[in-house]
């Protein structure tokens, strides 16, 4: 079994019962030095005693099992802004914000996100033009079409 894969499995377990969830393992760094950094998240988002809780838990994980001969780092932490949004879920968690939807026929759509499905999302783009009759756009994307979505950051 592949380290990401394992490791995978093992977060999994570790968050089953939880509102948590796995986003992603990142594993980089060289021969002499790897890092792992564990993105997850929640319902309710995440907070830093339950990233270290799994973190400990994982840490011991991975000495007991000898699965990094070398030396590494381990990070667990909820996903940031620059990472994109993956799973439903954390779709759901974001209604009401701005988002990014970058489509897999290399457009990009920017808009408020106000429906998530089982099989896409609703985004409501910002009037086009000045004039005071445009209409906001209401644009409903399957999440086959979408390659990534990133939360936009408001400073309002």
């Amino acid at each position: 079994m592949e380290l990401k894969d394992h490791i995978s499995r093992l977060v999994e377990e570790k968050l089953e019962g939880t509102d948590y969830f796995l986003v992603d393992v990142l594993i980089s760094g060289s021969k002499k030095v790897s890092k792992v950094a564990v993105l997850v998240d929640g319902d309710h988002g995440i907070s830093i005693d339950a990233c270290v809780e799994i973190s400990r838990s994982l840490g011991n994980q991975l000495e007991q099992m000898d699965l990094i001969p070398s030396a590494y780092t381990l990070e667990v932490s909820s996903p940031g802004l620059d990472q994109p949004l993956k799973f439903p879920r954390q779709y759901q968690r974001n209604t009401g914000r701005n988002v990014r939807v970058h489509l897999l026929d290399g457009t990009e759509k920017t808009g408020q996100l106000d429906v998530v499905t089982d099989t896409g999302i609703t985004i409501t783009q910002a009037k086009q033009g000045k004039k005071k009759e445009a209409e906001p756009s209401v644009l409903t994307i399957p999440f086959w079409d979408i390659a990534k979505t990133y939360v936009l950051v408001s400073f309002k």
